[in-house]
């Protein structure tokens, strides 16, 4: 139903990907690569890079496309963006029912077992990933700060210091006592490691900056900048009931930003209640409203079956 990418290809891409949608902010946000830079970067689906770039075509005309970025270490993938927009008539719906389709297919080939996409909420766009057996595990709302600070601010919190290694299994403690279980299970906490981390390919220019709030031994919170080539994404680990704690965080991790002409984005789940106005207090305002939408494949199991042998027949002596 679709095919790979190839050279010949790139000028449909680049006409295109003016009237796509993406599928995920988090890497388009932090970086702005452009859909045809996408597809140059991985002529071969799936090999290096861990991209792949899917065309619909009818005859010489290609119809649409979608690209899918593999999440290192992890059998998961994101959808990234898929193009042309999603419109009320049948033609395009037709396109990504085929492009969506035809991904699936690709993803199980490649045994992968989740799939991830980012959509706006309440848009026809979810109607057609549902379509598919995609299901919303959770909604969330974008915030941005339109630029970092030009000075750091100083803190006097003796609690706050870096990240150190053997702070990872309070952060996963942390995730697991404030995140709901059916969103633990949709990102894979209970199948994998557990460990926070992040969908980024080593070949994708980021830095992190990763710092905790401690206090009699225990470690209280979590703060990582992740800044990319064109923007930071905010990620905070703790109570976000706690509003207190949750400003330190904020402006500790805006901090690491600072002198960046770039943006500062933070998502707030559903789940995640007075997060939000701790946001707005920091200089925040409200950019998009998204419904995060998992399809799980299922894996191919080998199951060993007991061979069968012709009964002998022993014969006793005379």
């Amino acid at each position: 139903m679709i095919r790979p990418c190839t050279l010949r290809d790139l000028p449909a891409v680049r006409a295109l990907q003016r009237d796509g949608i993406w599928l995920d902010l988090f890497h388009h946000l932090l970086l702005r690569r452009s859909p045809l830079a996408t597809a140059l970067l991985a002529p071969v689906p799936w090999v290096g890079a861990g991209l792949a770039t899917y065309l619909s075509s009818q005859g010489r005309t290609v119809q649409g496309f979608v690209q899918l970025l593999k999440r290192p270490g992890r059998y998961e993938a994101d959808l990234l963006f898929l193009a042309p927009r999603l419109r009320d008539n049948d033609s395009s719906q037709l396109i990504w029912e085929r492009l969506l389709a035809g991904c699936i297919v690709e993803a199980r080939a490649q045994a992968l077992r989740r799939l991830y996409a980012s959509v706006p909420q309440g848009e026809g766009e979810s109607e057609a990933l549902a379509g598919q057996g995609f299901m919303v595990y959770t909604n969330e709302d974008l915030f941005m700060l339109a630029a970092a600070p030009s000075v750091a601010a100083t803190s006097s919190d003796p609690r706050l210091r870096p990240r150190r290694p053997e702070d990872v299994w309070w952060l996963r403690r942390l995730a697991s006592i404030y995140t709901p279980q059916p969103v633990q299970h949709a990102e894979g906490h209970q199948l994998d490691d557990g460990q926070p981390s992040l969908p980024l390919a080593w070949w994708e220019l980021t830095n992190q900056s990763s710092f905790v709030v401690h206090g009699r031994g225990d470690v209280l919170g979590g703060v990582q900048l992740v800044s990319g080539r064109r923007g930071h994404w905010l990620l905070l680990h703790g109570d976000p009931g706690n509003a207190e704690l949750m400003a330190t965080l904020v402006r500790h991790g805006v901090s690491a930003a600072t002198g960046s002409r770039w943006p500062v984005v933070c998502a707030v789940r559903d789940y995640q209640g007075g997060l939000a106005a701790v946001l707005h207090d920091q200089g925040f305002r409200p950019f998009a409203r998204r419904s995060r939408l998992i399809k799980h494949l299922a894996a191919p199991v080998k199951v060993a079956e007991p061979l069968a042998v012709p009964s002998l027949a022993v014969e006793g002596p005379g």
